[in-house]
This record gives C-alpha cells, sequence and structure tokens, in this order.
C-alpha cells in the first residue's frame, strides 16, 4: 500500500517488515531519538561489566530496543545494529577487535528481529494489548529468546579470539541476566501505557495517591530490612518485597504491577549500588527479581482478566434487562391489543347503530340512550383493562422496610460507573448523612437506576466534554432529596411538556417507560420527582423527594 504523509511518499507495508508509512524526515526523528536514549541508558546502567566486553548484569535499552521493534516493525532492525555499534565504540570504548564488535552488533539486531517477529506475527502480541494471554507469550518468550541471542553472542566473542572459551557460560548468564531483567521490567510498562494505563487513570484520584503511598512505604520498609539486618543471609529477606508488589497488582490490575515492579527493581538497584555489594550478590538479586516480575505481572493481569470478565458479565446482564424490557412491552402491547379490541369493537357498533337509529327514527331517544349507555360501558371496561396490565407491569407488591438510602444510592451509582466510563463520562456522588426512610429498598433502586442512566446517556452527548453526571443526596425537613444533574444537551420544549408520560423519550432507540415508571414507583413511596433545566443551553437537574415514612401506595 502506497500513502502520502507530511510531503514524503513511502511505499513500505507488512512485507518489509511492518514499517508504517511516515515520511524520511520523520524515520530520522525515530531513530535519531531511540538512539540517543539507548546510548544513554547504556551509560547509565554500566554496573559489573564482564571482562570490559559491554556484557552487563541490567540491560534496560534491550527494552527500548524491543519495544520499537513491536511498535513500529523490524524494518527498523538496522538502527539496533548501529545502536549496538556505537555503544561498543564510544560507551565501551571498542574493548573488542572491529571484526567482532561488527558481528556481535549484527547478532543482537538480528536475534531482536527475530524475537520481535516471533512475539509479533507468530504469538500476535502487541504493546497496546496487556491480556493476560500476551503477558504469558512475553514472559515465556523472552527470557528464551535472550538466551539464544546470549550464546550466540558469547561464541563470537571466542571465535574472535575476545573472551576465552572457559568464561564461555559465565558470559552466557551474565549476558542473559542482565537482557532478561531489563526487558522483563520495563517491557509491561509500555504495554501498560499502551494498552491498560487508562484503567488505571479512572481509578479516582484519592484513591490512586493511597495505593501509592502505602505501595511505595511498603517498598521502602521491605529493603531497610532486607540490608539494615545483620547477620541474616543477604537475601534472607527478599520475600518481603512480594508483599506491596502483589497487594498494588490487586489493586490496579496489570499496570499498577508493571509500574510497581519497576519502581521496586530501581530502588533495589540503588540500595545495592549505594551498599558496594559485589557482582555476585547484584546477579543473585537479578535472579529474585525476576521470580519477583512474573508473579506481580502475571497476578495483575489476572486482575485484569477478571475485572474485563466482570465488566462483561454486567454488560451482558445489562443486555439481558434490555432485552427483557422489550420483551415485556411486546407481550403488553400484544395483550392489550387482544383484551381491548372487543370492547372497542363494540363501542364502534353501537355507535353505528345509534347514529343509524337517529337518521331513521330522531323522535325514539331511548333506543339511543340505551346504545350509548352500552357504548360507555364498554369504554368503562376498556379502561378496567389497561389499569389492570399497568398495575401488573409496573407495580407489582411492595415490601416497605427501613432503608439506608445513602447505601442504597452508592450502590447504584457504582453500578452505573462502569458504563458511565465506556461512554467517557464521570459519574461523582456527594451524600450527607441522611436518616433511614421506609421504602420498598428493590423497587426504589429500580427507579434510582432509570433516572441516573438517563443522566449518563445525556451527558455522553455533552457539548462540553468531558460529560459530567453528579448525584447528591442531603435530609430535607420531614425527608431526603436526592439530587441528579448532567451536562448534556438538556430536554427539548417537545418532550419537557410529557417527559414523565409513558413512550415519550428523547433517545433515539429508547422506549419512553423509564421516567413514567420511576414516576409511578416513587409516587407509590409518598415522594415526587420533578426536573429543571441547569442552563439554558442544556443540562437537566432531576429532584427527588422521599418522606422518612409514609404508606405505601399499592402493593400488600
Amino acid at each position: 500500500m502506497i500513502r502520502r504523509f507530511g510531503g514524503g511518499i513511502v511505499s513500505l507495508g507488512r512485507s518489509a517488515g511492518g514499517l508504517r508509512e511516515l515520511a524520511p524526515t520523520q524515520h530520522a526523528l525515530i531513530g535519531g531519538v531511540f538512539m540517543g536514549t539507548y546510548l544513554g541508558l547504556e551509560w547509565l546502567t554500566r554496573v559489573h561489566e564482564l571482562q570490559a566486553l559491554g556484557i552487563t548484569l541490567w540491560n534496560p535499552a534491550k527494552a527500548l530496543s524491543l519495544g520499537l521493534l513491536l511498535l513500529k516493525g523490524i524494518a527498523y532492525a538496522p538502527m539496533l545494529f548501529l545502536a549496538a555499534l556505537l555503544v561498543d565504540l564510544f560507551i565501551y570504548g571498542a574493548a573488542k577487535s572491529v571484526t567482532s564488535t561488527v558481528a556481535t552488533s549484527m547478532a543482537v539486531a538480528l536475534g531482536y528481529a527475530v524475537l520481535a517477529a516471533g512475539l509479533k506475527r507468530g504469538l500476535g502480541v502487541a504493546l497496546g494489548r496487556s491480556d493476560l494471554r500476551n503477558v504469558i507469550a512475553v514472559l515465556v518468550t523472552v527470557p528464551a529468546g535472550t538466551f539464544v541471542i546470549a550464546c550466540v553472542y558469547c561464541g563470537l566473542l571466542i571465535l574472535f579470539g575476545d573472551m576465552p572459551a572457559e568464561r564461555y557460560w559465565e558470559a552466557v548468564r551474565h549476558l542473559w541476566v542482565g537482557d532478561t531483567v531489563g526487558i522483563i521490567i520495563l517491557l509491561p510498562v509500555a504495554m501498560a501505557v499502551f494498552g491498560s494505563v487508562q484503567r488505571l487513570l479512572d481509578t479516582k484520584s484519592t484513591a490512586l495517591v493511597i495505593d501509592s503511598m502505602v505501595f511505595l512505604a511498603g517498598v521502602l520498609i521491605a529493603l531497610w530490612l532486607i540490608f539494615s539486618i545483620e547477620g541474616a543471609h543477604e537475601y534472607h529477606f527478599f520475600y518481603l518485597l512480594f508483599l506491596p508488589v502483589s497487594w498494588i497488582a490487586m489493586r490496579a490490575g496489570f499496570a499498577g504491577a508493571a509500574i510497581g515492579v519497576s519502581v521496586a527493581h530501581l530502588l533495589l538497584v540503588a540500595f545495592i549500588n549505594w551498599g558496594g555489594y559485589p557482582a555476585s550478590t547484584f546477579m543473585g538479586y537479578q535472579f529474585l527479581v525476576l521470580a519477583l516480575a512474573l508473579n506481580g505481572l502475571l497476578l495483575g493481569a489476572v486482575v485484569d482478566e477478571r475485572r474485563s470478565s466482570d465488566e462483561l458479565l454486567r454488560e451482558q446482564h445489562a443486555e439481558v434487562v434490555r432485552v427483557t424490557r422489550h420483551a415485556t412491552a411486546g407481550a403488553m402491547g400484544v395483550s392489550l391489543a387482544h383484551q381491548i379490541s372487543q370492547p372497542l369493537s363494540n363501542v364502534a357498533m353501537y355507535l353505528h347503530v345509534g347514529r343509524q337509529l337517529l337518521a331513521d327514527r330522531p323522535a325514539e331517544p331511548v333506543p339511543i340512550a340505551e346504545l350509548l349507555e352500552k357504548a360507555a360501558g364498554q369504554l368503562r371496561h376498556a379502561k378496567d383493562i389497561l389499569e389492570r396490565l399497568r398495575d401488573f407491569v409496573s407495580r407489582g407488591a411492595l415490601r416497605p422496610a427501613r432503608t439506608d438510602l445513602g447505601a442504597l444510592a452508592r450502590k447504584v451509582v457504582a453500578l452505573a460507573e462502569d458504563d458511565a466510563r465506556t461512554h467517557g463520562v464521570l459519574v461523582r456522588f456527594e451524600a450527607a448523612p441522611v436518616p433511614p426512610v421506609t421504602v420498598d429498598a428493590l423497587q426504589l433502586e429500580q427507579a434510582l437506576i432509570n433516572v441516573i442512566n438517563n443522566a449518563v446517556d445525556a451527558a455522553a452527548e455533552a457539548r462540553r466534554l468531558p460529560g459530567c453526571v453528579n448525584v447528591r443526596m442531603a435530609a430535607v425537613d420531614k425527608g431526603v432529596r436526592i439530587e441528579i444533574e448532567d451536562n448534556g444537551p438538556g430536554v427539548s420544549d417537545v418532550v419537557a411538556k410529557n417527559l414523565f408520560e409513558p413512550f415519550i423519550t428523547t433517545k433515539p432507540s429508547g422506549m419512553g417507560l423509564g421516567l413514567a415508571l420511576s414516576r409511578e414507583l416513587i409516587s407509590a413511596h409518598g415522594g415526587t420527582i420533578d426536573w429543571e433545566r441547569m442552563r439554558p443551553d442544556g443540562g437537566a437537574r432531576f429532584t427527588i423527594e422521599l418522606p422518612l415514612s409514609s404508606e405505601v401506595g399499592y402493593g400488600a
């Protein structure tokens, strides 16, 4: 496929390694930023280097390389080759021979290109997806791939005489640990940023701050215990780090786990460097960090999967409720048509006969009056049928009881938040202490759901983003008031006149029964529901007032 972009033409599609269609200047910019960052990371993390060969026990630059290849395609592998070459020349002082430097740089570029292709094309891994399948694929494939690359890399060093053969497995272990830890620690952060960080941002800011502070305090306490207790084995208390990492994974899912593991590792590295520990100790901690990362990342991915399953279940439940309502309305319509067709037909017949009698025998009013009386009786019969159907569908039997209205409202708001989040709507709940009220909790909950869902739907169409719904509750004289406000487009004048009547709706796919049913339910509790415009250009506020105790209007 050929596309124009920014004044340049590039015709590289999937056959060219997945390189996106970008202008040459943009390719150069991406490559320059990548190589500059790569060299900077190599310089910053040059810890415990093996024999001045550029093999360190921590190499986050490899995570940057793999992330670029996954995001932009393996056509960027030459930039990785050039970056590795420049690192050997300028960071590690060209300790290897020229031939060995070129060969090992080529091995790194080809090795990570193959690893990225296997992850992306073979296993379907993408930085924008942090589901459990993707996470497992990364955690299993990356260590295996880096081990193969380490074996080839160290083999080339021996081949070109830069390292004695007896140190081969030591070098392989050194290189494998550094590259694997660098990728396993940082690549999930990129996956979280591109995939699941929005879920983390949707968390309430107060809860996010508290969770972060608790996690950081837990990590610092664990590190203090690990490195401060004299006489303990150097790895004896490492398991304490599993507690805060597991906790943040359960609280914030994969995004929290990825960020938490990286923070814990950075602090651990700082403590190790500050303490001046030898390479053997550092390697031991790196192995333990791999176990910590595997545990935290898998737990975070499982938590996200569980939450996604719960959200899907709620959506399916909502769809079932919607379909059931439509089916109920359809059944009601069929029943209504069937039951009132006969009395209406009789009314039409009586009126027709009465009109004929009036034309033929106007002087005899008695038969005409009898026909009109029969017609009126049939109309009363039709009215009774309609009232019975209305009672059956909308009312049922109430079971009033003392109810914590604040807890009930919080439950409804929590249910509404999931749907609101998918529409980009923020739902806020403010509740002052209110006394218990005597209501049928189930029926009142349905009424609140109807009104709040209507507000969310309206806010989703807000002209001023983001959409917002505010739910407030406060005690009033001998009762409780609930206000539901939205910043949506408002209610048109045509609909406003009959807003609480059945089959009146502002939604293209709405049935117009929600507000009518809510008014019936609230009225049955002795309460009232009303609305007003927030602004001339839109917005609406629905106000529900309920008495503390009242005689219910129906039910037994």
